[in-house]
């Protein structure tokens, strides 16, 4: 599959953290309180971290790992692991019309 920066779907994921991961690697870069924050609201409703170490080609395995026990804390998720996420993601593009449609009587 080609990478396409539109679709966040075409990235593979990391196997492990690379070693500079700011979320779980053995020297992680230093982030500011508020970087982190962004990165984190980031992770919990918006999309995908991609690792600096990848030259952008890669979803950070320590961002992904964040998003998938706070996506099963909050119930979206049965189990925090990738085909847990890519099943969701399946099944929000398959069911995104009845998702968001609502009746009206």
């Amino acid at each position: 599959m080609t990478l396409n920066p539109n679709d966040l779907r075409t990235y593979p994921v990391q196997d492990k953290p690379c070693k500079t991961c700011p979320f779980s690697g053995e020297k992680p870069l230093p982030l500011s309180p508020s970087e982190l924050t962004v990165y984190y609201e980031n992770l919990m409703g918006n999309g995908q971290h991609i690792c600096h170490s990848t030259n952008n080609t890669q979803i950070c395995r320590g961002g992904r790992n964040i998003q998938l026990k706070w996506l099963c804390a909050v119930g979206m998720l049965d189990e925090p692991t990738d085909e847990a996420f890519n099943e969701a993601v399946e099944w929000a593009l398959n069911n995104k019309e009845s998702a968001t449609s609502t009746t009206h009587d």
